[in-house]
């Protein structure tokens, strides 16, 4: 984390320049598959994807052609992708195996048994490997906020790469290993620092606070330039810093954002993901500057996953969505679809009048919102090229609330009435501030949380008046990773905060301390009857497993609720019943939980996935977004477009 109308595709084509340039594509993946999170081995030669398996992932290896796969054991509830040893021997990876978090594992390239390199408790991924071979760096969510550890992935203790740093970080070690390129995030500012591969000689490179360097692979393969892109225009563009010395450089300047950016295998050019053009496509610049060159052309949406070693062929995942809104009726089953299939909804929500607002993905970073009523229609739009998140109503019906960085490089609050006038920005910070929002008590004021004055990785918790004026802080901790959304206003409000051990639920008392709701396992913001006196929440267990428990808001032991796989998602307005949603296997299903007597029922049944569902306000009917993803891996040779004049 987007469609393009025929005569815009037409303009584009006609910018372009001759549609014949665009290389050709090469799927690999079968039709209706879900490959996300593939790389190659050093040598080009294989390639590694995870897949479906149940209610796991499992990895797989083949030929880069994809043909002959095989699988392996590693089999995960969540999962990111091999980061190569510089032999090719082994690879290290981070998955969610025995736990809910995603620990550090090293496998060998042919298969085998994976052993664990990490040793904490908390969210862990690997980085890269030093070009000895041997040490592994990975980073971690510690009390302090990201680090970046170091460890022997065959035998010995993790420690810190950059010993003496306390602020959060990430660090990245040069291709020879002599030099560390660093992502620093302090009071909401992300700059680069580069240092020696002890840590020493540490220098800050960036001053802006919008930068962020290029994932897994930030240097360029002879080690002189690091890669990073920068939102100090408003929008993402792709920059290059000399290692040694001089000005960092600024690669693209397009209106629209430039992300994603990949080194080739023989450093002269960087490939990039762009939303130029109204559409997510992939393009290609010389990595010295000069005019990009376009990879895709087309509505679909691309994700650039790596060159291949050895070749100038690019991977990326293409990936197949239809999104529409759907209401379901409780009483008889029926469904009827709410809008049109040529209408993305990527969200919604409804209100106490009977409306639903609604975002829609219109293609190329481009969305809009739009409001229709719960019967179906066609959506009329308040506010286009919002580049909004959830739109979410006031409690009385009468404003519309949401995050948006149109106003900057950052996600403030905003807030509009529902004809879409009189639209406001509430804060203007720097630093990021997020929703859902939480209403006060008389609804004249939103909650929200922010990185402002924050020095940890998290937020703290905030309120402005829906009017305008100054916001107000609550929390003073910085330990607050999320605002638990509650749709009636309460007199006390929940919000996810790292505890001691793990991440604990807990109530934002009125001097704006902390008092533990659940903090005996990790678990979720989950969902608050309508009561408020209770709220069903997912929470760990033993091996790694997920239960669904209800637990009283004014303390005590809780009980389990659901079976495994089945996590709760809204109460129904009269609190008698809870809907949730079935999580084994593809595609997701949804199911009622009948409180008094525990019985449950199974509500849909489709080749589709059901996501964002509500209950309307009378408690009849089910509306939910009905979606089909495809995720295929596919390649492109650059050969000839690499080779075409300036």
């Amino acid at each position: 984390m987007r469609r393009l109308p025929a005569l815009a595709l037409l303009l584009v084509l006609g910018a372009c320049g001759d549609e014949s340039a665009i290389p050709r594509a090469r799927t690999l993946s079968p039709e209706r598959a879900d490959h996300p999170n593939a790389s190659y081995s050093p040598d080009g030669a294989r390639i590694y994807w995870w897949q479906p398996e149940g209610d796991r992932w499992r990895l797989w290896m083949s030929p880069a052609d994809m043909s002959a796969p095989e699988s392996l054991a590693l089999k995960a509830r969540f999962h990111y992708e091999p980061i190569w040893s510089p032999d090719g021997s082994r690879f290290a990876v981070g998955a969610a195996v025995n736990t809910t978090l995603n620990v550090v594992w090293v496998m060998s390239a042919s298969g085998g048994e994976p052993h664990r390199v990490s040793s904490g408790d908390a969210l862990e991924n690997p980085i890269g490997w030093h070009p000895d071979g041997r040490r592994l760096a990975y980073q971690t969510l510690q009390e302090g906020g990201v680090a970046t550890m170091a460890v022997d992935a065959d035998s010995g203790t993790p420690r810190r790469l950059l010993p003496g740093e306390t602020r959060p970080h990430i660090a990245f070690w040069s291709p020879d290993g002599s030099r560390l390129a660093i992502n620093m995030y302090e009071l909401g500012r992300n700059t680069i620092w580069l240092a020696d591969s002890a840590g020493g000689g540490l220098r800050q490179a960036t001053t802006d606070g919008f930068e962020f360097l290029a994932f897994p692979k930030p240097w360029s393969p002879d080690g002189s330039a690091v890669l990073y892109t920068s939102r100090r225009t408003g929008r993402d563009d792709i920059w290059v810093l000399p290692a040694d010395s001089g000005a960092p450089r600024q690669l693209t300047h397009d209106v629209r954002d430039d992300y994603s950016p990949v080194w080739s295998p023989d450093g002269r050019w960087i490939a990039f993901a762009s939303n130029r053009g109204l559409q997510t496509d992939l393009w290609v610049m010389p990595a010295a500057g000069g005019e990009p060159r376009r990879i895709t052309d087309d509505a679909l949406r691309e994700a650039l996953r790596d060159w291949r070693p050895g070749t100038s062929e690019v991977a990326y995942n293409i990936q197949k969505v239809r999104r529409s809104l759907w209401a379901h009726s409780l009483a008889d089953g029926a469904e009827r679809q709410l809008t049109h299939d040529s209408v993305d909804v990527t969200s919604f929500n409804l209100s106490a009048t009977g409306q639903v607002s609604v975002r829609i993905e219109r293609g190329g970073g481009v969305s809009d919102i739009g409001v229709l009523p719960q019967e179906g229609g066609e959506p009329r739009i308040l506010l286009a090229d919002a580049r909004a998140g959830v739109p979410y109503w006031t409690p009385d019906g009468s404003k519309l609330v949401f995050q948006s960085d149109r106003g900057g490089p950052s996600l403030d609050i905003w807030v509009m009435d529902a004809a879409g006038d009189a639209l406001r920005q509430l804060t203007t910070w720097p630093e990021y501030e997020l929703i859902p929002p939480v209403f006060s008590a008389d609804g004249s004021e939103v909650y929200f949380i922010s990185e402002r004055e924050v020095t940890t990785f998290w937020f703290d918790l905030w309120r402005v008046p829906l009017a305008g004026g100054e916001p107000t802080r609550i929390t003073r901790t910085g330990r607050v990773l999320d605002l638990c959304w509650q749709s009636r206003r309460p007199t006390e409000l929940l919000v996810l905060a790292e505890a001691p051990v793990t991440q604990a639920l807990m109530r934002v008392r009125p001097d704006g301390t902390l008092r533990p709701v659940w903090d005996r396992s990790t678990a979720n913001c989950g969902t608050v009857s309508p009561t408020s006196d209770s709220v069903a929440v997912l929470t760990s267990v033993a091996a790694g497993q997920q239960q669904a428990m209800l637990v009283p808001l004014n303390g005590g032991p809780g009980r389990r609720i659901l079976e495994a796989n089945q996590v709760p998602v809204a109460w129904s307005p009269d609190g008698r019943q809870l809907l949730f949603r079935y999580t084994v296997g593809q595609p997701y299903d949804l199911g009622i939980l009948d409180l008094a007597s525990g019985s449950t029922r199974r509500i849909t049944s489709t080749p589709a996935s059901e996501i964002g569902t509500e209950w309307s306000a009378d408690g009849s009917t089910l509306v939910f977004i009905r979606t089909v993803s495809d995720y295929g891996i596919t390649t492109a040779d650059l050969t000839r477009l690499l080779a075409r004049p300036e």
